[in-house]
């Protein structure tokens, strides 16, 4: 009988089956199957996997005792293993724990044994194939071979890595975790059947049972027993493997796979979405309880799965994007399935850091939604600012007697974000945000001519003119690099403000906008080297937050402003290039502590407010510099381990928060500050290594920002500073050659910053200090 013939009878026999009850099973098929084992083993092994799959029952189709005979299970020996206890079994044998007892060392495996009433030559040539399989597959998440043979009693065993931990279903419910947790479990998943696939081989049972979570969190898959190694000796195409006489689990199985056709590495990609549907609503695509195998064929090949945001626990965030990528690796057809598991993990990841999916028509609409979410801190923040604040302008201008053209000018500027920005957006954030930049000044600068009197309208134009100079050039967040066209436009707001709150001292949100632009033309003049003209600009800032808070005590808004402008008066005050002396520094450190106090408070009113927490993670990390500088100064290392437990109590906030927000680029930097200010304190303890370590953390993350956008100023000043910190840390550990390799980088980096800032004094300076330390390292490195 051929194999196509073989399986319709499988296939009739299995579903006829599940009709009877379950204790009357057992000899309903012996009866069908007439002494044929092979055919019988065959269906017994599907309704084990039925089982499983859909606790149909609670009586295993298959004991221990069926699979090694009745002999006593407990001590067998099996090569150097002595059975302890049975773990699990399956359609093709079963899994024991075993310990090694040869004497050389210690030892637990998990112990995969035949069974023996299908140990006919073609299932032992199969398990020998998973062995071998196995054998080839060395990656994190799946579980490793240790060992294989054959036992006295001529049963074929494997010796498995003994993987403790709960099946991924169990561990995400049991653990409660996120949606973001989830996916990032699951990618891990994808990369451990997307290796297999790559040493051409199709696992073909994907389903929770076949993964385990230890409890550090990470998945194990198992059990390659279904696997066949897509051989080209074998005289198969290189991505195709006809579906043999095998077992499968009909709950997590492709279409083609219950169908007995062709199986490709598009069969695991449609058994992972099933997985992935599970784990995000608690259900699988199809309910498949009860039914038949031929309806259960039916219902797979020929009907759409539920959007997952809709099953019986219904998640808005499922909405869009994750019902789309689900439902992409759902496809009955499998050439519209994802190409690759590769590409399925991918899809997913970009839907974590903010990216447009494929899973979903690449409109425009599209493309600039997800931009304007992916950079809410960069882009995004600007324009949705600057089209609420056109909006806002409109409406004060609609009742003038230039209100035809303003609202024509409104459109222009509407028409630049959404095509010309789009445009500008393919090629990068930066060139985006440089787009909103120039479209956004001209649209400002045209109105502000014509402002007059009109107070709404210059409170307006103000914010207009601080978020273009944030866009501009505002330190630490993504920018053009433009810090003289940063300056420019906070002293057009300036001012229009200082007008503003002289014509009506009474106007709180005048002066809060006032202050807010003393704070940033601050922190720019100090990027610029200009330290006077900063001090002065942060200590207005504060005395006018200061003036707020007094007027309005309750107002979070106001005591948040006051927090950040302490902050950046602090930072401005202990300058060392403006020859902060000892004194400066503990001024400085009351200046944080009382942000520290601030902000504490806020968080602690509103502990899911992440905007507080950040915040507190700064001030931590101001206080731990200046105690860092201080330490400096006076030679204590009292001050340095002062640095260090600020820094590690900054580390664990930030953290936490990209924890919480995997996408947000804003964390993710955040966390790279942390661990470039905890290794710092390390080096200037004598940790060198442990500062190393932390240096190079930073580094990575610095370097993936800039690799997102490599127009982005602010991301190569961080990866230089990244470098300028590990180069130096390398030639501590006597490792120059590295070290110069390191500082080169950074040289290079350092020019491209002096050629967009040419103007900028600090930029120049750092580039003339870099080229001295790297002809030194040369005169240093014998090879050079």
């Amino acid at each position: 009988m051929n194999n196509t013939a073989k399986w319709e009878q499988v296939k009739e026999i299995f579903s006829s089956a599940l009709d009877i009850e379950p204790h009357q099973r057992n000899d309903f098929v012996a009866e069908k199957c007439n002494g044929d084992n092979d055919l019988r083993a065959e269906v017994e092994s599907w309704l084990a996997s039925h089982d499983e799959s859909e606790d149909f029952i609670e009586r295993p189709a298959i004991t221990a005792k069926e699979i090694i005979g009745d002999d006593s299970i407990r001590g067998r020996h099996f090569g150097t293993y002595a059975i302890v206890r049975e773990i699990g079994h399956g359609g093709m044998g079963a899994v024991y724990l075993a310990k090694r007892t040869d004497g050389e060392f210690e030892q637990e495996v998990a112990l995969k044994i035949v069974r023996q009433s299908i140990a006919e030559q073609n299932m032992i040539e199969r398990f020998r194939r998973e062995r071998q399989i196995l054998a080839s597959l060395n990656h994190p998440n799946i579980a490793k071979l240790l060992d294989g043979g054959v036992s006295e009693n001529g049963e074929p065993f494997l010796a498995m890595e003994f993987v403790e931990g709960l099946t991924i279903s169990e561990y995400v419910s049991n653990r409660t975790l996120s949606i973001n947790e989830i996916l990032t479990l699951f990618i891990k998943v994808c990369s451990a059947a997307a290796y297999a696939h790559r040493n051409l081989v199709v696992h073909r049972d994907i389903k929770p049972g076949n993964i385990l979570v230890t409890s550090a969190g990470e998945p194990k898959l198992l059990d390659f027993g279904l696997a066949k190694l897509i051989d080209e000796s074998l005289g198969h195409d290189l991505t195709t493997t006809r579906t043999e006489f095998r077992a499968l689990t009909p709950a997590y199985a492709s279409p083609e796979q219950l169908n007995g056709e062709s199986i490709t590495t598009s069969s695991d990609v449609y058994s992972l979405g099933v997985l992935l549907c599970e784990l995000l609503t608690g259900q699988r695509p199809f309910k498949l309880e009860g039914m038949s195998l031929n309806e259960m064929i039916n219902a797979v090949s020929t009907l759409e799965p539920e959007l997952p945001s809709r099953t019986a626990a219904p998640n808005s965030k499922l909405r869009g994007d994750l019902d789309n990528i689900i439902l992409k690796a759902l496809r009955n057809e499998p050439d519209r399935r994802y190409k690759s598991v590769e590409q399925f993990a991918e899809d997913i990841q970009r839907y974590l850091s903010g990216l447009p999916v494929l899973a979903r028509s690449d409109t425009l609409y599209y493309r600039v939604s997800k931009f304007v979410m992916r950079h809410r801190i960069g882009v995004a923040a600007a324009a949705l600012i600057l089209i609420t604040l056109m909006t806002g302008i409109a409406l004060t201008v609609r009742e003038k007697r230039k209100a035809d053209r303003r609202f024509n000018d409104v459109r222009q500027l509407a028409n630049a974000l959404v095509f010309e920005v789009d445009n500008e957006i393919q090629k990068g954030p930066t060139k985006g945000r440089a787009m909103i930049a120039k479209r956004a000044l001209e649209y400002l600068d045209s109105l502000a001519l014509e402002s007059g009197n009109e107070f709404d309208l210059q409170l307006e134009l103000a914010a207009g003119y601080l978020k273009v100079g944030d866009i501009q050039g505002k330190p630490y967040r993504p920018n053009l690099g433009d810090t003289v066209g940063a300056v420019a436009s906070y002293q057009k707001a300036q001012v229009l403000l200082e007008s503003l709150t002289i014509a009506n001292p009474s106007n709180l949100e005048a002066r809060r906008y006032l202050s807010l632009c003393y704070q940033s033309l601050g922190r720019v003049q100090q990027r610029n080297s200009e330290w006077d003209a900063a001090l002065e600009s942060e200590r207005k800032a504060v005395y006018l937050s200061e003036g707020l808070v007094a007027t309005d005590p309750a107002n979070a808004q106001y005591s948040s402003l006051l927090a950040d402008n302490y902050v950046q008066c602090g930072a401005a005050l202990y300058q060392l290039g403006r020859g902060a002396t000892v004194a400066d520094h503990h001024q400085a450190i009351e200046y944080f502590r009382k942000a520290l106090a601030i902000h504490s408070s806020l968080s602690a009113a509103e502990p899911d407010n992440t905007e507080y927490r950040y915040a507190t993670g700064v001030d931590y990390e101001y206080v731990g510099i200046a105690f860092n500088r201080l330490g400096d100064m006076t030679g204590d290392l009292e001050n340095h381990l002062a640095a260090l437990e600020n820094h590690r109590k900054e580390f664990a906030i930030n953290e936490g928060l990209a924890a919480f927000d995997p996408s947000n680029a804003a964390f993710r930097r955040i966390v790279a500050d942390a661990y470039g200010e905890v290794g710092l304190s390390q080096l200037k303890l004598g940790r060198t290594a442990e500062a190393l370590e932390n240096f190079r953390h930073r580094l990575a993350i610095f370097e993936s920002v800039k690799a997102s956008d490599a127009t982005n100023i602010e991301a190569i000043r961080d990866v230089v500073n990244s470098l300028l910190e590990i180069g130096p840390t390398l030639a501590k550990l006597d490792n120059n050659p590295e070290a110069l390799a390191q500082m080169r980088k950074a040289l290079a980096l350092q020019q491209t910053l002096t050629e967009a800032e040419p103007d900028n004094i600090e930029t120049r300076n750092q580039l003339r200090t870099l080229s001295e330390a790297v002809t030194e390292l040369q005169k240093k490195n014998p090879i050079e």
